[in-house]
């Protein structure tokens, strides 16, 4: 069975061989995938599984811009396993490390651990936190200790906070609405 739609294996043979097609493609993909075509076409493609083994397990962070233009800055952090918002602050500025990482060491203060994983954007607000995450499981003996402590990846990836912010620009629209 196929893993991706018409238009990525068109792409792909355009610039991998020296075969050109048509996007006609899609006949031929009727016939060697047609029940990936049938559920894109219905528009019922099948989801990833999010699995989380347990509270403070993940923690992904994030920071949330749509107020920028009025001086707040917004960053968080949310459990991956009960979808708990662990920090929300607002700010002047969430792309300084320093102020991240504050609100990141605040955090393990407040909980009295350290998170097994910490998940968030490649972004250079990021990097601080990382360091410390790293250097807090450095010496732990299991799979994620070390490096394997901090995701970096797409936002995508970091669904759990961008569902946050996803929710935050709803609550955002009934204000504006209001006022």
């Amino acid at each position: 069975m196929a893993v991706c739609g018409y238009k990525t294996i068109w792409k792909l043979v355009n610039t991998t061989t020296n075969v050109k097609v048509s996007q006609e493609t899609r006949c031929v993909l009727k016939v060697i995938d047609p029940e990936g075509v049938a559920l894109r076409s219905a528009h019922r493609l099948r989801r990833r599984v999010y699995t989380n083994k347990g509270p403070n397990f993940t923690l992904h962070i994030d920071g949330y811009d749509k107020l920028k233009p009025f001086g707040i800055a917004i960053h968080g952090a949310v459990d991956g396993f009960s979808r708990c918002i662990l920090w929300l602050e607002a700010c002047y500025s969430n792309n300084e490390p320093r102020i991240i990482t504050g609100f990141f060491v605040y955090f393990v203060k407040r909980i009295g651990r350290v998170p097994r994983l910490v998940r968030g954007d490649a972004g250079t607000e990021n990097v601080w936190v990382r360091a410390m995450q790293i250097a807090f499981r450095f010496n732990d003996r299991d799979n994620m200790s070390g490096m394997n402590s901090y995701i970096t990846g797409r936002f995508t990836g970091n669904q759990r906070i961008e569902r946050l912010w996803v929710n935050l620009s709803q609550f955002y629209c009934v204000l504006e609405e209001l006022f």
